[in-house]
């Protein structure tokens, strides 16, 4: 929780709390896993707070895309991925639209590595089978945003061809 100072930590609402408490001092530890424990089990327990918690975490997905610390980028994609695979039954549509604007701000960036990112992430999205899709969702920003990257003129070949 680097940032806020020691009385007001404990101000802050529970899923913003847990959800800091994932991100490691060093992004280089990676994700906090038994924190990741605890949100994932708040999100079960208390479902109509998924929406918010994706709100925040692409709050700081935002933030820390656009201060380069793409370290942290990677673990809240991470966590992301879990939420969206452990909560996808219960309440993913509280959830989705906040997951795919993270996506989309991944495939919007110039370096090939948060777009590899952000594809593999929508791939684990579009793999979930829903028992009631939502069809008012606008794909049409993935569809051609995929397209360029088949036709990308990245000069070295493992990147074009992730």
């Amino acid at each position: 929780m680097a940032g806020v100072c020691g009385c007001c930590g404990a101000l802050r609402p529970r899923y913003k709390r847990l959800v800091d408490n994932i991100f490691p001092e060093d992004p280089e530890d990676g994700l906090v896993k038994a924190n990741m424990e605890k949100l994932t089990f708040y999100a079960l327990s208390a479902p109509e707070k998924l929406d918010r918690i994706g709100a925040y975490l692409s709050e700081r997905l935002s933030r820390d895309v656009a201060r380069h610390r793409y370290g942290y980028v990677c673990i809240a994609m991470e966590a992301l991925d879990q939420l969206l695979m452990a909560c996808h039954c219960q309440s993913i549509n509280l959830f989705v639209e906040s997951f795919l604007k993270m996506v989309r701000k991944l495939l919007e960036s110039d370096k090939p590595s948060l777009q590899i990112l952000g594809t593999n992430s929508f791939v684990k999205f579009a793999n979930i089978e829903e028992d009631t899709p939502s069809y008012h969702r606008s794909y049409d920003f993935f569809v051609s945003r995929f397209s360029e990257m088949c036709h990308s003129s990245y000069e070295d070949p493992d990147i074009r061809t992730k």
